[in-house]
């Protein structure tokens, strides 16, 4: 009877475990995120092994991508949410706002806080300056998320503003030369980063619209004037239009991958593909 009752004690026990872990336990993910580098931002100030759910994947197009359910279920479990916060982001307006205001106990970093927004342009974390302001919102958060860690935190954060302060540096040293120079672009994504290095980027599509016939004739001859001999893409961005444009100019498709998760080098190596477009030119 005794070894009957203490499988029956060993059946409940675990029944109730599993209910409680169902039911709102400890969640998985204690911290969501909209795109890849700003997981890279959380985890340079909290340690690469902190679980982070991000709710646009790599590979995906944020205009159009929408979460799946196991994503909905991290972000209800979620304490801390970094948000992009342009009001072109159509994503969060659509996914992420509704349930941010139905839920205010959710702390939330917005990154385009008192920031000099760019219309049409949503990739502001493109632009080192915005980052490093955003680092330190980012460190506060998790300060008060986790007061324990808050020695860890800090000291993570000055190494990465170091680290982000340093990359800032050698893009102005790159620059510096190249000051009011073009280069085109698919997809409107380097407005910020042109903002901080003194550049001009001219893009095809504008409001994610393919551009009509016109314009782009207007583009090729632009390009052909100004012998302007690259092209810069999002993989996300595909189209004919772009085929066309290349064939017709005779100028270079460049993938870049503004949503690279390794941000710090992946900024750097867009760079040194801007530094290598103008010396060519």
């Amino acid at each position: 009877m005794k070894k009957i009752m203490n499988i029956l004690t060993g059946i409940l026990t675990a029944c109730l475990l599993w209910t409680l872990s169902s039911c709102g336990g400890t969640p998985e993910t204690d911290i969501c995120v909209s795109i890849p580098p700003q997981a890279y931002l959380v985890k340079r100030i909290a340690g690469e092994e902190t679980n982070i759910t991000v709710m646009i994947p790599p590979g995906s197009a944020p205009p159009t991508y929408s979460p799946n359910a196991a994503q909905m279920r991290e972000l209800h479990q979620s304490r801390l949410y970094i948000k992009n916060g342009h009001p072109d982001f159509l994503f969060e307006k659509k996914h992420i706002d509704p349930f941010l205001n139905k839920h205010p106990d959710v702390m939330v970093v917005n990154m385009a806080d008192s920031t000099d927004i760019i219309p049409g342009d949503v990739h502001i974390w493109l632009s080192p300056a915005i980052m490093r302001i955003n680092a330190e919102r980012v460190y506060r958060k998790l300060a008060q998320l986790d007061p324990g860690k808050q020695k860890m935190y800090l000291t993570n954060f000055r190494e990465f503003r170091q680290d982000i302060d340093s990359l800032d540096a050698k893009l102005r040293r790159m620059f510096e030369p190249h000051q009011g120079k073009e280069f085109i672009v698919l997809h409107p994504a380097l407005e910020y980063f042109c903002r901080d290095y003194g550049l001009k980027q001219i893009s095809i599509r504008k409001d994610n619209k393919a551009p009509s016939a016109k314009k782009i004739a207007e583009l090729i001859e632009y390009t052909r004037d100004r012998n302007i001999r690259t092209i810069l893409i999002q993989k996300e961005f595909a189209s004919e239009q772009l085929e066309v444009f290349s064939r017709e100019t005779g100028a270079e498709i460049v993938v870049i991958d503004p949503l690279n998760p390794s941000w710090l080098e992946n900024l750097y190596e867009t760079a040194s593909i801007l530094e290598r477009v103008f010396n060519e030119q």
